[in-house]
């Protein structure tokens, strides 16, 4: 039997009307950081040391880590004049995140440092892009790209969880506790000379999609502690989706990026790092899973969301328009890399052509 229009609206009230209350109503905080311990991989320049910054303003402990201790240092004075308070304290760990044993060795050092608390926030900042064509890229920059970008941060996810879920025995209730991954737009929509770095960041996003169900594991294992022992507190996973970040790493994208890579994203406008660390941390208090920093962005992550879940009405509108739009870009750039081919040749891969 058809449902009728009455029953429709129905269902669309009864499910639209919970989420937009949440939307425009609740005004609660849900990442509070004052007082909170943060690690921030990849935290000597860029986006790391712009939320590090950002952390520093707003009353947190923070902990970068990087490779260059010169940066770091450098990073770490910058910190302490943004302090919000004289008692919140900062440090700089040199590791080389690629190597699956520093993830716990960053963390047990940490919590050292922090009076045997462990870290509430981690954020995975670290990595680097080489734009290159698939074929064109040495195997060793391949296997680099997916060390540097995907397993840089899926060990420290790994070693995060595992600390977080052993039991502490705090002597007061923690806040929950958040791991943020940072990813790439080009994770919803690769392009032609990132060939090497696109699939790094789908894995991350993968990883992140799979850990927001698997954490619910242990925050649901809090609701019943007869069962066995359990987490202090409960554990949240976040992924960021920015499009290009003005930084030195990005200067030295564009001394090699190939020419067709730059045509194709011409219209791209890159965000500068404190703008995008300040729209996180925004979201991240409105308690968002996946986010994207502007219009670009929100489309590209609209159309890419597949099984990802929706947390609020703006991921179901923004669901909606990408995957309208979507349907005339993908074409557009195929075309756009035919014709680049039949103009100037199979060789037209380089940045100096």
């Amino acid at each position: 039997m058809p449902w009728s229009s009455e029953y429709m609206l129905a269902v669309v009230l009864a499910v639209s009307l919970p989420i937009v209350y949440m939307m425009f109503f609740s005004s609660r905080n849900k990442f509070p950081v004052e007082g909170l311990t943060a690690v921030i991989t990849g935290g000597s320049q860029g986006l790391g040391l712009a939320l590090a910054q950002e952390l520093s303003s707003r009353g947190a402990n923070v902990v970068i880590v990087a490779r260059d201790t010169t940066k770091l240092e450098a990073a770490s004075k910058t910190l302490q004049t943004r302090a919000k308070s004289p008692q919140q304290r900062f440090q700089h760990l040199s590791y080389d995140l690629r190597l699956p044993e520093s993830a716990p060795k960053i963390l047990q050092e940490v919590k050292a440092w922090n009076n045997g608390e462990v870290p509430d926030l981690i954020f995975c900042c670290a990595g680097h892009c080489f734009p290159s064509f698939f074929a064109d890229a040495p195997v060793e920059q391949l296997k680099d790209q997916m060390d540097t970008v995907y397993w840089s941060c899926a060990w420290m996810a790994h070693a995060a969880i595992n600390m977080w879920k052993t039991p502490q025995k705090p002597s007061r209730p923690k806040p929950t506790r958040h791991i943020i991954f940072t990813c790439s737009v080009l994770a919803f929509f690769p392009m032609a000379g990132y060939t090497a770095y696109s699939p790094a960041k789908a894995a991350m996003r993968s990883l992140a999609d799979s850990l927001n169900q698997e954490v619910e594991v242990y925050n649901g294992s809090r609701k019943n502690p007869s069962n066995g022992p359990v987490p202090d507190a409960d554990m949240k996973v976040h992924i960021l989706f920015p499009a290009g970040i003005i930084s030195p790493g990005f200067d030295n994208e564009n001394k090699i990026k190939p020419v067709l890579t730059q045509e194709l994203e011409k219209d791209d406008k890159p965000q500068q790092p404190d703008e995008i660390a300040k729209i996180l941390l925004s979201r991240l208090g409105a308690g968002d899973f996946m986010i994207s920093t502007l219009f670009v962005g929100h489309l590209l992550r609209g159309a890419g969301m597949g099984g990802s879940v929706r947390k609020n009405l703006m991921d179901v509108f923004w669901n909606w328009l990408g995957s309208i739009v979507i349907i005339f870009v993908a074409p557009d750039f195929l075309s756009k890399c035919r014709n680049w081919g039949k103009q100037k040749g199979m060789n037209a891969t380089k940045h100096d052509i």
